[in-house]
Parts: structure tokens; C-alpha cells; sequence
């Protein structure tokens, strides 16, 4: 089993990261730190580990990797210590906040540490059905996207910052689609992004809280043959939807969190798949996947950080469609990008 470390003991680590550990045959968690001492000592007795209250404390725990869940700021000194220390790393998401910083993760890496980064809708039944349908809907031309909620405070947190957070709704919660994109799709040719802040009246903060990102795919050198989309991300819609619509000239697929159904051209059902729980064994199904890759020596891969280079890339360009109110091409960006 590889030895394990658990750094930032937030929300997302102990209700996803810590059980997918203890429930996983690959990994054997030997120590846990936060900056919150009171959480290292109630995570700690939890789940029988040591506490560390320090990163010199965890790197003498000689772990073989370290899973990584802290404010988006504070990733880049924590893989560079680990790295220098030859320790693997698992990072929640996002893989890093600008084309600059993935540089600076991949040079600490150095080709030799594994990064992963969580992606969990990769290695859910309900998602991964997705591939499975979408050959019966012929030919896509169009792609809808929608996930909002209602989050009644955003000037709360490390969120509310961009100097935290890198940006607000389309970095954090768009992440989650443009890795569906890129998963299923590829990087898109063309990016068109509109983002809007101070929905929330009388709070204060410097990120967006809702975004709309337009978005095609080139299938030849026609400028009419092409796959179009939008997604629409936000904070501050009245209700909580996650939806992923594909049309084909066959019929179309509707992808929810827990529902997956493919209909055909008349708007008919003719399959679906289901769950009315959580997903918890898509974060250890991901968890066994990343112990292989560390296993087998890959260091490029699905879900890993060269991968979500493409997601960076496309975040760059909406950003900069934004500023610029141009449509702008994500390939453009990924060319900056290290070799």
C-alpha cells in the first residue's frame, strides 16, 4: 500500500478525500495536517493517524504521496516541497490558476513526481455512460451546459478573493464542464466568454458570479461545419441545476449528476441510467487509478496535470475574451505551455 498524507482538512477532505482513503486498498493514510490545528487533532483520532502540524512533520512521515486540498493561493509551495522531497502528489482541483503557475508545477515535478488531480466525474458510472451513447445520436452540432446554485454569501472566504481564489464561478464550479468538455470533446477552436460580478447586492468581492462561455468545434475547413455551445455557469441563480445537453442529427443525450438518458430524434426515451445516491466510489475508483499510474511510473495521463493542461488553456482564452470582447482560440494559449 502507498503511504499517505492528507494536507488541508477542509469540507472536500474529510467528506471525500479521507473516506475514499480508508475505503481504498491502495492507500494506507499515515498522517494529516492543516494550518486549523483543532481540525488535525479531531481528523487525526478519527481516523487513527498522526498529526502533523507542520510540513517538516509531514515530510518525516516519509510519505510515498500527499493529497493536496487547500485555497487555490496556496497549492504552488506545497508541490514544490513535496516534489523536492520526491513525493507524489494529488491535488483537488483546479490544476493551477494560470498558464504560469501549471509551468512552475510541472517544472517542480520534473518528470519524475506524479500529480494527479481530481477530476471524480471521469470515473462516474453516470458520466462515463456518456461515451457509450453518444455513438446512436449521429453527427453533434449543438452542446447546452448549465450549472448554477444559490449561494447566499460570496464575500465569505478565501473565494470571494481573486488574489485566493485565481477567479470566481467559471475558474471553480466551470471547472468541473470544461473538464467534461475536454474529456469528451477535446479543446475547443474558439472560446467567446461574458462574466458578471456584484449580483449579490451589498457584498464584497472581486470574482465573477456568473459566466456565460460560448464555444465551437471546427469539423472541417467549411467555416458552417461545426459543433456549436454554451455553458452557462453562476452562483447566483434562484435554484441549483447541473445540466449537460448533446444534440446529434440522431437524437440528443441529457446528462444530469445522478441521470443519464439518450432520446431519440422525435424527443422519445429510449434508455437511461440512474442513481438516486452519492457518488462515493467514483473518488475511489479515481484514487485506485492514480495508485497505478504512481505503480507503473506514468507521469502523463488521464486526469493527470499534463491533461489539464487543456483545461488552463481554455480558461485562459474566456478570460481573455472576455477582456477583450473577441472570441479567442484555447490551442493559442496551450502553445505557451512548457514542452
Amino acid at each position: 500500500m502507498l503511504k499517505c498524507c492528507v494536507v488541508g482538512l477542509g469540507k472536500q477532505a474529510q467528506s471525500d478525500h479521507i473516506p475514499s482513503i480508508v475505503e481504498s486498498k491502495d492507500f494506507h493514510l499515515v498522517g494529516v495536517y492543516d494550518v486549523d490545528v483543532s481540525a488535525v487533532d479531531f481528523v487525526s483520532q478519527a481516523t487513527c493517524s498522526i498529526p502533523a502540524y507542520s510540513l517538516d512533520e509531514v515530510v518525516a512521515l516519509s510519505p510515498d504521496v500527499v493529497i493536496v486540498s487547500v485555497p487555490h493561493d496556496q497549492y504552488l509551495p506545497i508541490i514544490r516541497r513535496m516534489a523536492n522531497e520526491g513525493i507524489h502528489i494529488i491535488k483537488e482541483k483546479l490544476f493551477a490558476i494560470s498558464i504560469h503557475e501549471a509551468n512552475e508545477i510541472i517544472d517542480a515535478a520534473r518528470g519524475e513526481i506524479f500529480i494527479g488531480v481530481f477530476s471524480q466525474r471521469r470515473f462516474n458510472p453516470i458520466f462515463c455512460a456518456f461515451e457509450q451513447m453518444r455513438r446512436h445520436i449521429g453527427k453533434i452540432y449543438s452542446i447546452e451546459g448549465k450549472y448554477v446554485m444559490n449561494i447566499n454569501r460570496l464575500d465569505n472566504g478565501w473565494r470571494a478573493r481573486k488574489s485566493a481564489a485565481g477567479g470566481g464561478a467559471l475558474i471553480d464550479m466551470g471547472y468541473h464542464y470544461i473538464d467534461l468538455l475536454v474529456w469528451h470533446f477535446g479543446v475547443p477552436d474558439s472560446v467567446t466568454a461574458r462574466i458578471s460580478r456584484a449580483n449579490r447586492i451589498g457584498q464584497e468581492y472581486d470574482v465573477e458570479d456568473t459566466a456565460n462561455m460560448l464555444f465551437d468545434y471546427c469539423l472541417s475547413d467549411s467555416y458552417e461545419e461545426k459543433t456549436i455551445g454554451n455553458i452557462i455557469i453562476s452562483r447566483v441563480y434562484p435554484f441549483k441545476e447541473e445540466k449537460l445537453s448533446v444534440y446529434g442529427t440522431d437524437g440528443y443525450i441529457e446528462l444530469q449528476r445522478g441521470l443519464i438518458r439518450r432520446m431519440n430524434s422525435r424527443g422519445e426515451e429510449v434508455e437511461r441510467l440512474a442513481s438516486k445516491r452519492g457518488w462515493p466510489s467514483a473518488f475511489t475508483n479515481q484514487l485506485e487509478f492514480f495508485a497505478k499510474e504512481i505503480r507503473s511510473g506514468k507521469r502523463c495521463g488521464p486526469t493527470t496535470g499534463h491533461e489539464h493542461l487543456k483545461h488552463i488553456a481554455t480558461l485562459e482564452a474566456a478570460y481573455a475574451s472576455d477582456r477583450s470582447h473577441t472570441s479567442c482560440n484555447p490551442n493559442t494559449y496551450l502553445a505557451k505551455f512548457t514542452k
